[in-house]
């Protein structure tokens, strides 16, 4: 009896310690936005000892003293965490890069990235939140290689990026050379989207990628995927942030001192030195007597504040998830009464109604209002020109008479306004059936609408002589007479498709089969009507307008596009792939027997990092070559001209007065072409991509030549026929180019992370025929075989002309070409003769001399991010670089006085008998000057690095949003467009748009301050 109490006291001894040594150990997962991950893996290490967590992400569990916990998650990485005596563990899961770049969305589905063959980047989410920007567009730049996304205006609402992949492929409008853009796989607008809805982007550069999309798809297609429901917890989160926008850099003018001086320069005795020293003495400089008007100061001095709120819910059960998400963005702009308010609304939902059938349900609605000053280009060049010697503000704060009564200032502050409301309504219904394992159809409606509406009025507005004169009531540009226009604008489109899909492995072959239908039809009306002469401007209404002035026009068309498509995937053992494609196309902008027109492509890939000779390499874990071929085409042929291919009879295009009353009369002014047929490209792609050091370090590059065959165009026909040219397939272009990307993701410790990316693309860009001419009729640029789209066509420059090259007659001496532009004397530009009618010198300097000096296509471009997080703190920062592009500046924006306007700070380096070495030629006050030609003077490089976007943020600690019941809050501080590196002229952005005259809004620099909260 002794011996079995001994027993027990020891037994139970021994369960206590042993009870000592577990440890209860609970705590709560969440995703990298704080929210509740349910299902996740927790094992303690060496054990089978395990839990999940719970719907709400928590989780419980007992563990030996000293023992680890291993938590795992389907696209998170697993990460391994010792007890140490803590009671409570909560962790924040990272996204698995490598897992989840398995699945890339592509045309009408998704593909294991390791499968693809052909040339596809994706932009995930976070890439596109770190930006907060008005434009989803301009989010891209600089990410993608081969992609190019200019942004050359701050001007609200219209302060979208031209976004460009792998060059200009085509000549003609530059419509013609956007890539096709599809939302959730219908076409869209990419700006009109909120970026917090975005879950990717994927962009597909070469045929191989695209040619599921056909005859829309000859310059790249880019996928964007919204976010949808996800199984789980709902999870609501809140986006916000305030931003101050100022212009990042405006043109620099002499003050009036300096003008004078130099305008006597070019007039010797303008201004009198008695003016002049008054103005050195400083006494009362800047008042009625001593003007001195900083126009562009007072027009760009606005404050702009920007802000944006955006608010989502999403989450759902395993039969039923949805989302829904509204948000509100409002800018203002530098120029006075500017404004742009847009307001997006998202909802969706999945429903699994069955085991084989599921449904889908979208609603998408946008409203954009956009009210800014009437005549935005006649204030800014008009702000770009007048003399800082005209008045814009009397002394008595009235406003001055400016040039004759037109005062931008004036006219920007008062009531005209030019408006437009925007409305747009999407809705889509999809159903996905299942009848067995491995096959699935789905059939998706999806119509759009919208309605654009324009009010446009010139309101009058008053100014002063002086101080104390009588006022004075304009309109500006010397119009007494108000005015109104109004347009309206609508569109219904229809898009339906109807996919099939089946896919099967068989052992260690996979394949998948995509066939589908799939038709577009497009209808649109426009109608304007104006009067002018009204009385009161409060009432703009038409009707209240004088009757006689009343003008109106309108008129609608429509078109559509009928498809079959194709896809077939083959892998073996996930390493040898093949991949063809085919599309179908029937295009109601060509006659019947040229409707149609097949696009093919077919691509290989060789994943040789699954061959044995390198399956166990440390150092390279992934390497796949890859090569392609397609075809795409391109209906597009311009704005409007929807049926080129038959004779149009226009009504109210040859109107006609009859015995004194006008009668509507109509004719054809464009010449037929019924065997107009698409355009063609075709590319080849050569791809490899790789990844080092355990996938921290990723490589890609890519060789591609894109030829674009029978393009559409307009060739020169003799006057005698009596119409205009017709559109005829005479052209091909080859653009040949590589893109390449270099990544870097790494950790240090437990806290930091960093990496960064990096991508550059090169491309050559020539015209190889023209239908059979040499070249098009030429302007400022020209398209000539032998050289790229749009080179700038100008004279070359061999100086400027000095004393030296006159007789004392003022005669050029001999032997010198003779201009043939007009009168010439030193300091003015000295041209090159460098043909004549016969194509070679001939000692006249005409049009014929002129030739291409520059480039008008940025053919160089990279970008480059970095970035790096530390506990709760993330820095990122991302630059942005381009080459290749010249630009001329041209009127107010490039010549000093030009047609009595005032001078540059950059242009007062000017040719004097005592500064020959100037850089620019002598001054002279006209509108007119055989220096004011397109020439390489006033041609400047346009490369340039920019420092595009520096965002710091802090996310805040568990302890703290766990006490306010929040799953995630995160600060940040972000500048956009901060400074910029280049070789322009000062106060001159290198994106100002191509020959500009000073009619542009400049490029804006922002500061924002926002707040992401998670509940």
């Amino acid at each position: 009896m002794k011996r079995l109490k001994l027993l027990m006291i020891v037994f139970l001894s021994c369960s206590s310690l042993l009870w000592a040594q577990e440890k209860a150990v609970s705590g709560l997962v969440t995703d990298s936005q704080n929210v509740p991950l349910p299902g996740v893996n927790v094992l303690e290490v060496g054990t089978t000892n395990g839990t999940q967590t719970d719907f709400d992400g928590n989780y419980s569990l007992s563990v030996k003293a000293g023992s680890s916990l291993q938590f795992s998650y389907i696209g998170m990485v697993s990460q391994t965490i010792a007890v140490e005596g803590k009671s409570t563990i909560n962790l924040q899961m990272e996204e698995d890069a490598s897992q989840l770049d398995e699945v890339v969305v592509v045309g009408y589905g998704t593909q294991k990235a390791v499968n693809l063959t052909g040339s596809v980047e994706t932009v995930k989410a976070e890439e596109i939140a770190r930006q907060p920007v008005a434009q989803a567009s301009q989010a891209l730049a600089g990410l993608v290689p081969g992609l190019t996304a200019t942004q050359s205006s701050g001007q609200p609402g219209e302060d979208g990026a031209a976004i460009r992949i792998r060059g200009i492929g085509t000549l003609g409008s530059g419509a013609k050379n956007n890539p096709l853009i599809l939302v959730d796989g219908i076409p869209d607008d990419i700006n009109g989207l909120d970026p917090s809805d975005i879950e990717s982007i994927s962009v597909l550069k070469d045929a191989s990628a695209s040619a599921i999309y056909g005859s829309r798809a000859a310059n790249g297609v880019i996928l964007i995927t919204t976010k949808r429901g996800k199984e789980g917890k709902l999870s609501t989160s809140f986006n916000t942030y305030v931003g101050v926008q100022s212009i990042a850099q405006n043109l620099k003018f002499l003050d009036a001192l300096g003008y004078m001086e130099a305008f006597n320069s070019a007039e010797p005795g303008a201004f009198p030195e008695e003016t002049l020293q008054a103005y050195r003495n400083g006494n009362g400089v800047g008042t009625e007597a001593l003007p001195d008007t900083d126009w562009v100061d007072l027009l760009f001095s606005s404050a702009a504040i920007q802000q944006y709120h955006s608010l989502s819910v999403r989450g759902g059960s395993e039969k039923l998830k949805a989302a829904t998400s509204i948000s509100f963005t409002d800018q203002d702009g530098n120029v006075p009464n500017f404004n742009f308010k847009r307001y997006n609304g998202r909802f969706n939902i999945d429903y699994k109604l069955s085991e084989k059938l599921d449904l889908a349900f979208d609603l998408n609605f946008r409203r954009e209002l956009k009210s800014q000053p009437a005549g935005l280009n006649l204030l800014t060049r008009s702000t770009y020109r007048l003399q800082p010697l005209f008045i814009a503000i009397n002394d008595d704060g009235t406003y001055g008479s400016g040039f004759n009564g037109s005062n931008p200032v004036a006219l920007a502050n008062s009531t005209a306004l030019d408006q437009t409301t925007n409305n747009y309504v999407r809705a889509l219904v999809k159903a996905t059936y299942k009848p067995f394992n491995n096959f699935s159809i789905s059939a998706t409606y999806a119509p759009q609408y919208v309605d654009i509406d324009r009010d446009d009025y010139r309101a009058k507005y008053t100014y002063y002589d002086g101080s104390g004169a009588p006022p004075q009531v304009t309109v500006g540009e010397g119009s007494s007479e108000s005015s109104v226009y109004k347009e309206t604008f609508t569109s219904f489109q229809d898009n339906f498709n109807a996919v099939a899909n089946w896919n099967k492995d068989f052992g260690d072959h996979s394949l998948s089969i995509l066939a589908g239908y799939e038709f577009l039809k497009f209808k649109s009306e426009v109608w304007s009507a104006s009067r002018r002469g009204f009385v009161l401007d409060e009432y703009r209404g038409l009707d209240n307008g004088l009757p006689d002035t009343q003008l109106n026009s309108g008129s609608s068309t429509l078109n559509g596009l009928e498809s079959l498509f194709g896809r077939f995937n083959y892998a073996y053992k996930n390493k040898y792939l093949l991949e063809a494609n085919v599309r179908k196309d029937a295009s109601s902008r060509f006659a019947k027997g040229y409707r149609s027109a097949t696009f093919p492509s077919f691509s290989l890939g060789w994943v040789v990092s699954e061959e044995g000779f390198l399956s166990n390499s440390e150092t390279l874990n992934f390497l796949k070559f890859r090569a392609s071929w397609g075809q795409l085409g391109n209906q597009f042929i311009s704005e409007g001209n929807n049926f080129p291919y038959t004779s149009l009879f226009g009504l109210g295009n040859a109107n006609a007065t009859i015995g004194g009353v006008p009668v509507v009369g109509g004719a054809q002014l464009v010449l037929a072409n019924s065997q107009l047929r698409w355009e063609t490209g075709e590319t080849q792609n050569i791809g490899v991509d790789t990844k080092f050091f355990g996938s921290k370090l990723s490589f890609t590059g890519e060789y591609y030549v894109r030829k674009t065959k029978d393009i559409l165009l307009g060739v020169t026909i003799p006057t005698s026929v009596g119409l205009e040219a017709p559109v005829q397939n005479a052209g091909e272009v080859w653009n040949t180019g590589y893109d390449l990307s270099l990544g870097w993701n790494d950790n240090i410790g437990e806290n930091f992370r960093y990496g960064f990316n990096f991508n550059y693309s090169d491309f050559d860009n020539e015209i190889k025929s023209l239908g059979g001419l040499d070249q098009l009729p030429p302007g400022n640029t020209i398209n000539r075989v032998g050289s790229e789209i749009g080179a700038i066509y100008g004279l070359k420059v061999e100086g400027l002309y000095q004393e030296s090259d006159f007789d004392t007659n003022g005669n050029l001496n001999s032997g010198l070409p003779v201009p043939g532009f007009g009168a010439i004397q030193a300091g003015d530009i000295k041209y090159a003769d460098v043909s004549g009618p016969d194509g070679v010198p001939d000692g006249q300097l005409t049009n014929d001399d002129r030739t291409i000096i520059g480039s008008d296509i940025a053919n160089k471009n990279w970008g480059l991010e970095l970035f790096a997080e530390y506990k709760g703190i993330d820095l990122s920062v991302s630059f942005l670089g381009s080459g290749g592009r010249d630009l001329v500046l041209e009127g107010d924006a490039g010549w000093a006085f030009y047609n009595a306007g005032k001078i540059q700070e950059w242009q007062a380096d000017y040719w004097t008998p005592t500064n020959t070495t100037a850089a620019y030629p002598r001054l002279h006050p006209s509108s007119s000057h055989p220096n004011w030609r397109v020439n390489e003077t006033w041609m400047h490089d346009a490369s340039y690095t920019r420092l595009r976007n520096v965002t710091i943020g802090y996310q805040f600690p568990r302890n703290l949003v766990d006490s306010l019941n929040i799953s995630n809050a995160r600060v940040y501080l972000s500048g956009q467009n901060l400074a910029t590196w280049d070789n322009m002229p000062e106060g001159i952005d290198p994106l100002t748009p191509q020959f500009s005259t000073g009619a542009f809004y400049p490029v804006t620099k922002i500061f924002t301050m926002g707040l992401n909260v998670t509940f």
